[in-house]
């Protein structure tokens, strides 16, 4: 069994390659990634990110959810359950900040 620490980061790092992902919230009151194994041994998610502008949050959330499902399947070997994206923010960059960056 991999340990849940482990399945986070994996997810995080998914949701971070993801076009579109701005970033992922370092300051809230909870968690950025959340994970649960429910009863029928599925890996249930909680994802909180901040969107790129000019990106559509529907097709990155859902987007989001497909990557997000397939790491689950493919990489750490577990079903997925219940995929929850939460967009916290969406971050406004013009072309001079990302030159910067």
């Amino acid at each position: 069994m991999i340990a849940p620490e482990v399945i986070e980061t994996i997810i995080k790092m998914t949701a971070m390659e993801t076009d579109g992902v701005s970033k992922i919230p370092a300051q809230l009151t909870h968690q950025p990634v959340r994970i649960r194994i429910n009863e029928e041994k599925k890996i249930d998610a909680d994802v909180y990110v901040r969107i790129e502008y000019p990106y559509n949050v529907i097709h990155v959330g859902k987007k989001l959810q497909e990557n997000i499902n397939r790491v689950i399947s493919e990489t750490i070997g577990m079903e997925p359950g219940s995929i929850n994206i939460h967009i916290e923010d969406i971050d406004y960059i013009n072309n001079s900040e990302k030159e910067r960056s």
